[in-house]
């Protein structure tokens, strides 16, 4: 079997081009796969030839290129019927991914079966797209969206489920397989409950897709959306499975071209099934991709993989458990291809940033299920994700990683008397700080350099006092916890800050170092995101970490109005 894996592990990698690099100097070891899995050459050269050679819209045409592209896109839906065992391609209803099938269903099925007074019922450990479609849906249909609890090792019980079934609910929507744990979870028995009482369910299957052999007739849930970038396939690409009867009893979600028989002057007709969900050019790339992915997946063998997978997984679990301070967070008996966990010690964000130093590609954060991270009382986790180019080697090199970040000292030091205040003397201005600021920065030669320096900001901020890390003086809409107040004296206002996640700490300590000490009304006259963009500040950070920062200049800015107010 070993023999066997290593031969298979070196094959594998070989198919992936973006594995065949190096990031700061490191072989890049990509552990993400949960997010987006990685492209094998075959769907890569497929979408190039694609657009090289085959390119033309589908069911408009008579042309050559009209016609075989579409008989290409026909035989993908004919291709992923059959790799998720659905009896009929009149089944697959093609979206933008998941998101977009769980949305078609809320705004089809829900709007037409979910009553005032009815029910939804869910779980804390569902992604946000499996959540706030519901939320939405519940909210205009004055219905009630149930959100269960699970168990603090992220498993669900069955009887419990049952127990929260009644005579109002409708639909059960929950997650094949938890995007954040890792937790495979019961379905078969809770759908086959469901039905008892007849209950709709609709799984989110984004994570199945990729990692289960699966077989829709007798999984026998009434909606299957998943997406086609998790399983190696392009973007942008996605599918809803519904049982037939279901498809032709629902209206049209979207209106336009190729979903209609007929269209007169006020009223119209609709397309057959799968047809009718489908308005507009359809990404035919996309559909032929996800397809060629799926015969890469068949050429290997889903049970090849998922016993692949389950070797790495349980080798993955005994090694990361010898990192000191390490915490693992989901530890269900199922699971399939996630470890998350905690380091004491250190924030998820700065963790995942000294391990992208090291080459290794890991997500950080709540993974879009924020209900479960309140639940668990924990800011977020680091997770580390398997695709099926991933061996022993890699864990290797993440554990080895782990441990020498957790030899290293807190990143927060806790003795005040220790830490450097960062703000100059009070009477330089606004502009003379930046000045200053830009002179420092001139010295670094690069943005890794610079993101460096905005961490030893970070690491010198002075901390906040355990009694003012309040709701109040919370700054919402940060990617971590971060805290402000201010206090005003001889007219000048002083900020105290903090954050649980060191970057972040950097970013603020920045904008103190900026405005602390300045009169209110200098900083209400200053544009400062104009300022923070001269300073590149936005450049050394994540989109996301972006909406934080400013989120961080609108608090600053609102303590320095009511400042000026007193």
């Amino acid at each position: 079997m070993s023999h066997h894996t290593n031969i298979d592990d070196a094959r594998i990698r070989a198919d992936f081009p973006t594995l065949h690099q190096q990031v700061y100097g490191q072989p890049l070891i990509y552990l993400d796969s949960a997010a987006s899995s990685l492209k094998p050459q075959c769907v890569i050269d497929c979408l190039t030839n694609y657009y090289a050679n085959e390119h033309s819209n589908v069911h408009r045409g008579v042309h050559y290129l009209s016609q075989r592209a579409t008989d290409r896109y026909e035989s993908a839906r004919q291709r992923i019927a059959k790799f998720i065992g659905a009896p009929s391609e009149r089944s697959i209803v093609f979206t933008r991914g998941t998101t977009e099938a769980i949305n078609l269903v809320a705004g089809t099925y829900g709007r037409k079966y979910i009553q005032s007074g009815e029910e939804i019922l869910t779980t804390v450990m569902e992604h946000h797209s499996n959540l706030v479609p519901w939320q939405l849906l519940a909210q205009e249909r004055n219905a009630q969206l149930r959100v269960l609890d699970v168990s603090l090792a992220g498993t669900i019980s069955v009887d419990t489920f049952v127990n929260q079934m009644n005579d109002r609910t409708r639909l059960i929507a929950l997650g094949h397989v938890s995007n954040s744990l890792g937790t495979l979870h019961p379905v078969e028995e809770i759908i086959a409950e469901a039905h008892k009482r007849n209950i709709a369910v609709l799984l989110d299957g984004a994570q199945g897709l990729p990692h289960l052999h699966l077989d829709m007739q007798s999984l026998d849930c009434d909606f299957y959306c998943a997406s086609g970038h998790k399983a190696y396939g392009p973007t942008g690409i996605g599918f809803l499975y519904a049982k037939e009867n279901i498809l032709e009893d629902l209206p049209p979600w979207h209106g336009g071209g190729d979903m209609i028989e007929e269209v007169r002057r006020t009223s119209s007709t609709w397309a057959d099934i799968p047809h009718k969900f489908e308005a507009g050019t359809p990404n035919i790339a996309g559909v032929i991709g996800m397809a060629t992915a799926i015969d890469y997946l068949d050429n290997i063998g889903m049970d090849v993989l998922r016993e692949r997978e389950e070797a790495l997984l349980e080798y993955a679990d005994r090694e990361i458990r010898t990192v000191p301070g390490l915490e693992i967070v989901g530890t269900a008996s199922e699971k399939i291809g996630v470890l998350s966990f905690l380091l004491e010690g250190h924030h998820p964000y700065d963790i995942g940033y000294e391990l992208d130093q090291a080459g290794i590609a890991v997500r950080t954060g709540h993974h879009c299920t924020m209900p479960l991270m309140e639940y668990y009382g924990i800011p977020g986790t680091v997770r580390a994700s398997f695709g099926a180019y991933n061996s022993r080697e890699d864990v290797d090199a993440l554990v080895a990683r782990l441990k020498e970040i957790a030899a290293k000292s807190s990143t927060q030091k806790n003795p005040v008397e220790d830490q450097i205040p960062l703000s100059p003397p009070t009477d330089e201005s606004i502009e003379a700080r930046k000045a200053a600021l830009l002179d420092d920065l001139e010295i670094f030669d690069d943005a890794d350099e610079r993101r460096e320096y905005l961490i030893e900001l970070g690491e010198n901020l002075v901390a906040l006092d355990t009694s003012l890390k309040t709701e109040e003086n919370r700054i919402h809409g940060c990617l971590a916890m971060v805290w402000l107040c201010s206090t005003v004296e001889n007219g000048r206002i002083y900020f105290q800050a903090d954050s649980d996640a060191l970057i972040t700490r950097g970013m603020i300590a920045l904008l103190i170092r900026l405005m602390d000490g300045q009169f209110p009304q200098s900083i209400l006259k200053t544009d400062l995101f104009a300022l923070i963009d001269e300073i590149g500040l936005p450049s050394l950070i994540t989109a996301r970490r972006k909406n934080g920062l400013n989120r961080m200049i609108e608090r600053i800015q609102k303590e320095a109005s009511l400042a000026e107010s007193l």
